[in-house]
């Protein structure tokens, strides 16, 4: 299929970009925004509207495919790139992506995706986002040549077969951590409710008790309103909180996280980065000190990686070495969706597990493109995105999801 024209805009995504270190280190809010001076390159202010960019691909035939480039919430943490503006993107876009595609005959999606997404351009890779936004478009437009589903060209790709069920769905809350729960127990999210936990004193507590009341909390509000056969996994997210509450003393990190593990018992629980410790190399060796305490504690709490494990390649390195039980593949950061596909075929193959996560900062189109390839991967979990008000990202993700299912089950049933 020849892309006949490259077309480009800017939007919006769901949410904004927030500098983390700002928060981490005090930056007071007010209303919705944040007071203080940020401290991450590339922030003007703390707390900063999400951009993102549409590249539509016109074909031959006159469809159209498409797919948006946008930026993490916490851009610039963690080894990510700094954050980029949507001017920005669409000068680079004009300049190296528009004369790339124009006239091009693309054919398969796995190929073209990775060419494109390693080519050198003037010497350097394009940003991750926009070949995050671009490789999207590629899978669209030979789904649409096909007329095939594209989680149906991933399969074919790359030599699945299709499992036809559903991915559990993550929610997180946000900064609404009470009303928004009681959403994902109404809609019975399969994994929840994140916490956004990402300050000591206002949202830890300096000795963890803030946080362990809102755990007790939730699990009571579960069996409080929920079904009784609602029985979800709990994930929360402390962005490095529980090592700095105390002063990156593992020993002690052990022994919090093992009172969090009880106050969410009978609920399997994870915990994302429960400690930041700024570097990959001294992160990969504290999270698994922390899975070996845990272990001899008989502990089944399980760890996840979100910074650090950035890229495909530092995905693999993590793996390898085993430093957590789960990886969050973060879509976004990894430029081409080809690199989501093998991110997770790669931790499944080598017993890790897979959440296919991303960021709230996303935009509707991001997450229909990454909830086929979850349907096609088959992760533990992935996002429910974009935004933060759970009901609309879970819409999203929900929704495609079971129209890819009755789409591909009355095809195997020969209805269609």
């Amino acid at each position: 299929m020849i892309v006949k024209k490259v077309l480009c805009t800017e939007g919006l995504t769901g949410f904004y970009m927030d500098d983390k270190e700002a928060i981490k280190e005090g930056a007071k809010p007010d209303g919705f925004i944040y007071r203080g001076e940020p401290k991450t390159p590339g922030f003007k202010t703390v707390r900063q509207s999400g951009q993102a960019v549409s590249v539509m691909f016109v074909l031959e035939n006159g469809d159209i495919a498409y797919g948006d480039c946008a930026v993490a919430q916490y851009a610039a943490s963690g080894g990510r790139e700094v954050p980029n503006t949507a001017q920005a993107l669409i000068k680079i876009i004009n300049r190296e992506v528009i004369p790339y595609f124009e006239g091009k005959d693309i054919k398969e999606f796995k190929k073209t995706a990775e060419e494109f997404d390693k080519k050198l351009f003037d010497g350097v890779r394009l940003p991750a986002p926009i070949r995050y936004g671009v490789t999207q478009a590629i899978l669209e437009t030979v789904a649409k040549e096909q007329h095939i589903t594209m989680t149906e060209v991933i399969a074919n790709e790359y030599g699945l077969k299709l499992e036809l069920k559903p991915v559990r769905i993550n929610a997180q809350s946000g900064d609404e951590r009470y009303t928004n729960v009681d959403k994902m127990i109404l809609k019975q999210v399969g994994m929840m409710p994140h916490g956004l936990i990402n300050n000591v004193e206002d949202k830890l507590g300096k000795d963890g008790k803030k946080f362990l009341d809102w755990v007790k909390w939730v699990k009571n509000r579960i069996q409080d309103i929920g079904d009784p056969n609602y029985k979800p996994v709990m994930r929360y997210d402390v962005y490095g909180c529980m090592g700095k509450a105390f002063n990156n003393d593992l020993d002690k990190v052990v022994e919090y996280l093992i009172e969090v593990e009880k106050a969410c018992q009978p609920y399997e629980v994870f915990v994302e980065m429960p400690i930041d410790l700024k570097s990959n190399e001294e992160q990969l060796k504290g999270m698994k000190y922390l899975r070996k305490k845990l272990d001899e504690a008989g502990s089944k709490l399980k760890l996840i990686i979100d910074e650090y494990a950035n890229t495909y390649e530092e995905i693999v390195q993590w793996v390898d070495a085993k430093g957590a039980d789960m990886v969050q593949v973060k879509t976004i950061d990894l430029g081409g969706i080809n690199n989501i596909v093998e991110a997770v075929l790669y931790c499944k193959k080598n017993g890790v597990l897979a959440y296919q996560g991303g960021t709230c900062n996303e935009t509707d189109k991001s997450a229909l493109v990454c909830v086929n390839l979850a349907v096609a991967t088959q992760p533990f979990a992935m996002a429910g995105k974009p935004g933060m008000g759970v009901d609309e990202g879970v819409m999203i993700v929900n929704n495609e999801q079971q129209r890819l299912l009755a789409i591909l089950k009355a095809k195997k049933e020969g209805l269609i």
